[in-house]
């Protein structure tokens, strides 16, 4: 009955163990696997920034960089938000999980969408053509 009693305990062990370690290594196994296919992936999540940020601009921003204006800092982090909002409703809820799976955490996720907004519209050539073709006015009306 002792013998039992060790033999269950014995393969109790030997099958939590088993488990951990097949476990892990599949875990390693998806890890490698996004790693193996970062660009694919980046590229998707490009794809969709790039189209968000489109209905975005011509929404939000086009009246601002047509006027060489730049939004106030409250209508930057409502328009910010809204981006990451379309953003998150653009790629669904699936890829939403995978993207948070290789990013690590949702943080982090958001914080790349946003910071690709804020780069983006920081480097908007509307604007930069609307304000050189005022001073360019401007430098007409000197002379």
């Amino acid at each position: 009955m002792d013998n039992i009693y060790y033999i269950s305990i014995f393969v109790i062990l030997v099958f939590v163990i088993s488990y951990n370690k097949i476990t892990k290594y599949l875990e390693f196994k998806k890890r490698q696997s996004y790693v193996d296919k970062h660009n694919s992936y980046i590229g998707v999540l490009d794809y969709y920034l790039e189209k968000a940020f489109d209905i975005i601009y011509k929404d939000r921003i086009l009246v601002y960089s047509m006027s060489a204006t730049k939004p106030d800092e409250d209508d930057i982090k409502k328009i910010s938000i809204d981006f990451a909002k379309l953003t998150y409703k653009l790629l669904g809820a699936n890829l939403i999980k995978e993207f948070i799976y290789l990013y690590g955490d949702e943080d982090t996720f958001v914080f790349t969408i946003i910071e690709f907004f804020n780069t983006k519209s920081e480097d908007d050539e509307i604007k930069q053509s609307s304000i050189d073709q005022i001073m360019e006015g401007s430098d007409d009306q000197i002379i």
